[in-house]
């Protein structure tokens, strides 16, 4: 397997499903059960068929009582045709499972809550899609410790975060989380989230302007050898393709002219970021941390 710096842009190689992140493990981090599938299930795929054994860690996977859960999450539940946590949770989980299994890869979750499901923080799609709540900033090393700490772990592998597009909350403190990995010397790489990147091109660029200095230039990944069975796995989210890709009929078509787009020369693609060590600083305190283990 080829070193993880090297971008094979040799045209005996474009489109032959080689991918250049070589990596002793590599660990997915999703901030939702459909996130990493959505984005970059082809190079999961990909990773899966080189014996690399790629797992997706679910982080925003834990469940909160039914009678503490607010309107706005209620809404959320009849869009989803769900009528609560513990169903939503089931459904979510056997459709994860499901999607990620048919990449080859294994699934696992832990347990803290959706943004949805986190009290009074967010309860408008406009705050659920702002700026993390300041209180919030502890679960960033909290979460980079647990990753840290699960037995998949290799100092020499390889972690994949979103990159943040879209601005959900979740997936900007997902990104913090790679940075504070990458500042402790870890190889971290941001994927393109989609679908915020197919329907809202400019959200990509906007996104870019925000980390410019944090990450270096994209790495594109030729998928054409798996970009099927990315498509194939997206569908086994039978209780959210049709919320979130609602502004298409069609939604195989759609994830295949965006790889395509994405790849040029190389054919079907998805892209990567480096996350870079230098820039990857943290600000949490440990007050902050350890009201974070109250709250989490």
């Amino acid at each position: 397997m080829r070193s993880m710096e090297v971008m094979d842009m040799d045209m005996e190689n474009r489109g032959s499903g080689i991918s250049p992140f070589a990596t002793a493990q590599a660990i997915f981090l999703s901030p939702h059960y459909d996130d990493v599938v959505l984005s970059c299930g082809g190079t999961v795929a990909l990773l899966a068929d080189q014996g690399c054994e790629p797992v997706v860690v679910t982080v925003f996977a834990g469940e909160v009582p039914d009678e503490i859960i607010t309107d706005f999450a209620k809404w959320k539940h009849s869009r989803w045709g769900v009528s609560g946590v513990e169903e939503n949770v089931l459904r979510r989980q056997e459709e994860d499972r499901d999607a990620v299994e048919a990449l080859g890869a294994r699934a696992h979750w832990l347990g803290y809550p959706d943004a949805i499901y986190r009290g009074d923080r967010y309860l408008s799609d406009p705050s659920l899609f702002g700026t993390p709540q300041a209180v919030e900033t502890g679960l960033v090393n909290l979460i980079a410790d647990e990753i840290r700490s699960m037995p998949e772990w290799d100092d020499h592998g390889t972690v994949f975060v979103p990159l943040g597009i879209g601005e959900h909350v979740d997936h900007q403190i997902m990104f913090a989380v790679g940075r504070v990995l990458a500042a402790r010397g870890v190889r971290v790489l941001a994927y393109e989230d989609c679908p915020y990147a197919i329907h809202t091109p400019a959200g990509v660029d906007r996104r870019l302007g925000e980390v410019a200095g944090d990450v270096a230039p994209p790495m594109p990944v030729a998928i054409g050898t798996t970009l099927e069975r990315r498509i194939s796995a997206i569908a086994a989210y039978r209780s959210q393709v049709p919320v979130i890709f609602r502004f298409t009929t069609d939604v195989p078509g759609t994830v295949t002219d965006f790889a395509r787009k994405i790849g040029g020369p190389l054919g079907p693609a998805e892209r990567f970021w480096p996350v870079l060590a230098e820039r990857a600083e943290t600000t949490i305190t440990s007050d902050v941390g350890d009201h974070a283990r109250q709250i989490a």
